[in-house]
């Protein structure tokens, strides 16, 4: 078997496993009256690439990840391994999602939804950014939506100067939360995301051209 076909099938297992673990306990913020900043930290940019490192169950991928925005304002997201090899090239619209391209044994719907759902996130895609339920904790804002069976949290600090990190709870548990460096307005300059269900964690880190 060719190394990118062991590639692609280690990245499929990775991605299907999580079901059936018990997530860590979510404690939630308080809710404060206050108007939505998220327009100002929606990411603006052209072309942004980053480092990527994939780690789930002692397995571990690496290649380049491109976010790029398109003329008609959609958003591609290709990743490609050190050899070439494009596992997927995805693009956000502004009312739906597409798979451009994706390798055959990445196909597969429960895949493609868990890497939708994890990016966009980062894209703060498939949001109403101006409506969003605004709590507090300490000296951070939480905005919160409902997506499906979860909540979502994109937290800022108080001021609303920067996106610190983002999180998902179910039922009153964590399942992911994203930390984010140097991001402004733009595309953050690290990021880290980790499932708390199971061993599944994306790390990123911009190449500066």
């Amino acid at each position: 078997m060719s190394l990118s076909r062991i590639r692609n099938s280690v990245l499929i297992s990775l991605l299907t496993l999580g079901f059936g673990c018990k997530p860590a306990a979510y404690i939630y913020p308080v809710q404060e009256n206050k108007q939505s900043c998220l327009a100002t930290l929606e990411p603006r940019f052209s072309t942004v690439l980053y480092n990527a490192q994939v780690n789930v169950t002692g397995k571990h991928l690496s290649g380049i990840l491109l976010f790029k925005t398109m003329p008609d304002s959609s958003i591609r997201v290709i990743f490609t391994n050190e050899m070439g090899v494009t596992y997927f090239d995805y693009e956000f619209l502004e009312d739906g999602f597409r798979v451009v391209s994706s390798v055959k044994q990445m196909n597969k719907k429960l895949v493609i939804n868990r890497l939708k759902n994890d990016l966009s996130l980062l894209l703060l895609h498939g949001f109403d950014i101006d409506h969003p339920g605004i709590l507090s904790s300490g000296t951070e804002a939480y905005y919160a939506f409902r997506r499906k069976k979860e909540q979502v949290y994109f937290i800022t600090d108080a001021s609303c100067s920067r996106l610190m990190r983002i999180e998902t709870a179910s039922a009153q548990k964590k399942k992911i939360i994203v930390n984010l460096t140097g991001n402004g307005s733009g595309m953050p300059d690290s990021v880290y995301l980790a499932h708390q269900s199971f061993e599944y964690n994306i790390t990123l880190n911009k190449i500066i051209r």
